[in-house]
């Protein structure tokens, strides 16, 4: 409880932050036209600083304990969205590499929240590669969007994952790897 009066006082801060500079940002746009040098940075500006209000909202569901609000949405329109902001986070000398293949189905997810997931992969990716060769480390991280039929999820004999087709993102980045006493902690917050 103590821990959702805190989150729900921190997010409700931010968003006020978040909201004076939205709202600046969009000042800034009706003194600036498309094409402009200044334009697309105080776009991107507003797109990120919407994305952080979308986290605040999470942080205030998370407080409140609320249910997610999954969609149904295609992982590569998910991807396309924070591309731009996975590029800043991973710098110049990483780079991402994208690949779908073709007649993906869609998937029902919480699409924030999904955001967030792959924002987290990208900087584990980022911190792993410069984990192995130093800060200044020159790397790739690629996400791949791939169709699994139901006969290969079989295949697998999991009893956890019903049979059936699927949708997968699959992250793979040249850092160092998981060193193998924390594999089983992966799915720990």
């Amino acid at each position: 409880q103590a821990v959702g009066q805190l989150a729900r006082g921190v997010a409700h801060d931010f968003n006020n932050v978040l909201t004076a500079i939205i709202g600046y940002c969009d000042l800034m746009l009706l003194r600036h036209t498309p094409g402009d040098s200044d334009y697309d940075d105080i776009q991107q500006i507003k797109a990120n600083s919407n994305r952080a209000a979308s986290l605040t909202r999470q942080l205030l569901a998370f407080s409140r304990q609320q249910t997610l609000q999954p969609e149904v949405i295609q992982l590569p329109d998910v991807i396309s969205e924070v591309s731009q902001l996975l590029k800043r986070l991973l710098g110049a000398r990483i780079t991402l590499k994208t690949h779908h293949d073709r007649d993906l189905g869609p998937v029902r997810a919480d699409p924030r929240q999904l955001e967030q997931v792959v924002i987290n992969l990208a900087v584990n990716a980022r911190d792993a590669i410069q984990a192995r060769a130093g800060e200044h480390a020159s790397g790739t991280l690629s996400f791949i969007t791939r169709r699994v039929a139901a006969r290969d999820v079989r295949r697998t004999g999991s009893e956890i994952i019903p049979a059936g087709d699927y949708t997968v993102l699959i992250a793979e980045d040249t850092g160092g790897g998981i060193p193998p006493d924390n594999l089983p902690k992966i799915f720990e917050p």
